[in-house]
């Protein structure tokens, strides 16, 4: 049985939804991609898809992490997307770049190395750190077992560790 497909106990208005969700969406997806422009984008189309499915999406046990997953998987999409368009841009000898800064300047190192990390690993690591989701939790959000997501994260925090000792040595 899929555990998000359980009927709610507590019922929540989709604005009171959004209102709690929405910033740590932006938040989560930021770190899949390092650019506040496309997570408060990707956050958007993401609470319209709830929206939209909100009697149904309501009725889950957990919509946040429905959400997450439709959130992810939009991340995954627009991450293939501009890889393409990168391809493209290659190929006529145009490529440019644009470097969004984060609010704080300390946190841009960190932010770039996770986003530098295999999709799967940042998120995990993001939901799992930053969100403070378990591995069961994290594991709904990737469709992947606990384990899974507890190996994504374990690895997430060994690549970081090497480029941090790389950096400091």
């Amino acid at each position: 049985m899929n555990p998000m497909v359980i009927e709610a106990t507590a019922s929540v208005t989709f604005d009171e939804f959004f209102g709690a969700e929405y910033p740590k969406l932006v938040r989560l997806l930021y770190g899949m991609c390092a650019r506040w422009a496309l997570a408060e984008e990707l956050a958007q189309e993401s609470l319209l898809a709830a929206h939209r499915q909100w009697p149904k999406v309501s009725g889950f046990e957990r919509p946040d992490l429905w959400l997450r997953r439709v959130a992810m998987n939009r991340a995954v999409s627009a991450h293939r997307r501009l890889l393409a368009e990168a391809a493209a841009l290659v190929r006529v000898r145009s490529l440019t770049s644009v470097v969004v800064q984060p609010d704080d300047a300390a946190d841009e190192e960190v932010w770039r190395s996770v986003a530098r990390l295999p999709r799967r690993q940042a998120a995990a690591l993001v939901l799992s750190a930053v969100e403070g989701y378990t591995f069961e939790e994290v594991g709904l959000v990737l469709v992947c077992s606990p384990e899974t997501a507890r190996t994504h994260v374990r690895r997430a925090r060994e690549r970081l560790r090497t480029v941090i000792d790389r950096e400091e040595a």
